[in-house]
């Protein structure tokens, strides 16, 4: 697909833009701040790329090498159920519920297909938890299976579903996968109801979990999908998910045979539409927003136990919480995440747990978060409306993160062809997350690889930030490798860095980073910065009267 090139009109470095779709401007003229240059106006490039020209690519994935071959719907439909709602109704009671068919056809259906589909007006289907184990469930395209809103059908240590008790094991999840190949699939949609209100109570999953965010509490709220220890093979393939009462997919998921010899033999994540909240209000006229979607996380690989061998891939992601977050309290490690598109998040990130480590079989003990390669990615905060209550932390861009309570190593991760606009923090290494907690399990931040990564402004008024800070001197962050990054309308005050050794280039950098405990090699060269186009994102509709 043909693409062209615009200069900036302040005569800055060359962009390359959809065509007809985008310009670039001279908005807003800031004031200096203390010593941090003589700040000129800072440059915009707007625009989101037109879908009439997306049409006609190679199908997302095609021909790229690290990618195995992209996953098929099944062929083998061992049951096939109706949707009887035409709205996601629940009695208080539940005796109205479609768990019980459901999970009967799954299990009776193991090495098989359950496939879900709606039938005229009829197209929701409402369960309680459902255990998938070795068998895929595929949910057609107009069908919507909806997590009921009773906590006791989530119940495990009498607090799921209570206000104001921070207690993050109170709720087992919604969905939760195991065994061999297991796998959820189909053009259809889960909605977790996050927003809604709970049966018995006047408040929802959300407004409970939002009660504590001033204390940094953590809720028990049901976890959309999740994967137990054990499970190899999983597969999420063309779903879309709403509204998760917490986080939307947490993934245990490792080679059958321990051996990772083709990408994404532990796992599959393909296709995957995740967007919360998917309304602008729910069903008694409240405001939604992300940042009210407290800890909704998209996709956390490593989040319950060993993740290895995966891949991300073709996803497109908006949510109040990590887009993706690699958790590393357990081993993750030989993960592609490729050709994928955020909208509202706190990031790309890795941590803040990364102490994890495993023993093979052999004694071998391997830790943290290892060998990952992250590429071709667009964030995007201008496309991606945030509501009310929107904090600095939505606007994060590309973030690695823990501290002494919980860190441990980090290596060989590799950060290239990123795209991004309008990030408060557009590159975010940071030692210190919560700098309250306390412990000895320190940041080990090793080998980072940054290249071919540009960063761009349209609606922002403040100006990104990028952060490179090792722990101490002990374990200082390196060796990281900035390679042609670009990140637009930076002061000399917006890159703070300690305890790090880097190399600049050999392409362009356009800042200079400086502190103490700061070791670096200049190399730099002239070189193109990347070039971005931002597609449209999925969106809820904008309610009258709102200004975007």
């Amino acid at each position: 697909m043909a693409k062209q090139h615009h200069g900036l009109t302040s005569g800055k470095r060359a962009t390359s833009l959809w065509p007809g779709a985008l310009a670039a401007v001279s908005l807003l003229s800031l004031a200096a701040c203390g010593a941090n240059d003589d700040l000129p106006a800072i440059e915009t490039v707007c625009g989101t790329a037109d879908p009439a020209d997306l049409a006609g690519a190679p199908a997302c994935g095609a021909g790229d090498p690290n990618l195995p071959a992209e996953p098929q719907l099944p062929t083998d439909v061992c049951q096939t159920l109706t949707a009887s709602k035409s709205a996601p109704t629940e009695r208080d009671d539940g005796t109205d519920l479609d768990t019980t068919r459901i999970q009967n056809a799954l299990l009776a259906c193991k090495g098989q297909a359950v496939k879900l589909v709606s039938d005229g007006e009829n197209n929701a289907f409402v369960t309680g938890h459902l255990q998938i184990d070795s068998v895929t469930l595929w949910i057609d395209k107009g069908t919507t299976l909806y997590a009921s809103r009773n906590p006791a059908l989530y119940q495990k240590t009498g607090n799921c579903g209570s206000i104001g008790i921070s207690d993050s094991g109170a709720c087992t999840d919604f969905i939760t996968l195991a065994g061999t190949s297991p796998g959820v699939v189909g053009d259809g949609i889960i909605d977790g109801q996050g927003g809604e209100p709970l049966i018995g109570k006047n408040y929802s999953w959300w407004q409970a979990s939002y009660a504590l965010r001033a204390i940094d509490g953590s809720i028990g709220n049901p976890t959309l999908i999740n994967s137990s220890t054990g499970t190899t093979g999983l597969l999420l393939y063309r779903i879309t998910l709403h509204n998760s009462p917490k986080f939307h997919v947490k993934i245990t998921s490792y080679p059958a045979d321990g051996n990772c010899s083709t990408s994404g033999k532990g796992f599959i994540v393909w296709g995957v539409t995740i967007l919360t909240p998917s309304r602008w209000t729910n069903s008694r006229g409240e405001v939604l927003s992300p940042s009210f979607a407290r800890n909704t996380d998209g996709i956390d690989p490593g989040e319950g136990n060993v993740a290895q061998c995966g891949v991300i891939a073709c996803s497109t992601i908006s949510t109040g919480d990590d887009q993706i977050a690699i958790k590393g309290g357990h081993l993750v490690s030989e993960l592609v995440i490729a050709h994928n598109h955020f909208g509202t998040g706190h990031g790309m990130s890795i941590g803040s747990e990364t102490y994890g480590h495993d023993t093979s079989h052999d004694g071998v003990v391997t830790r943290g978060v290892e060998n990952v390669s992250i590429y071709d990615l667009t964030i995007d905060a201008d496309s991606r409306p945030v509501g009310t209550d929107a904090t600095a932390a939505d606007f994060n861009g590309i973030r690695v993160k823990s501290d002494e309570s919980r860190g441990g190593l980090v290596n060989n991760i590799t950060y290239s062809q990123i795209c991004m606009r309008d990030m408060t923090n557009a590159i975010l290494v940071s030692t210190a997350y919560n700098p309250q907690f306390a412990g000895p399990s320190f940041p080990d931040f090793r080998a980072l690889t940054f290249q071919n990564i540009r960063h761009v402004t349209c609606m922002g008024l403040r100006r990104p930030v990028v952060t490179l800070e090792g722990f101490n001197a002990t374990l200082p962050l390196g060796p990281v490798t900035l390679n042609n990054v670009i990140i637009d309308n930076m002061g000399s005050l917006d890159v703070a860095a300690e305890f790090a050794n880097i190399t600049l280039g050999p392409g362009d950098v356009n800042f200079t980073p400086a502190g103490q405990g700061v070791v670096v090699t200049d190399i730099r060269g002239a070189s193109t910065p990347q070039p971005c186009v931002f597609p449209p994102l999925p969106a809820p509709e904008t309610p009258a009267g709102w200004l975007r």
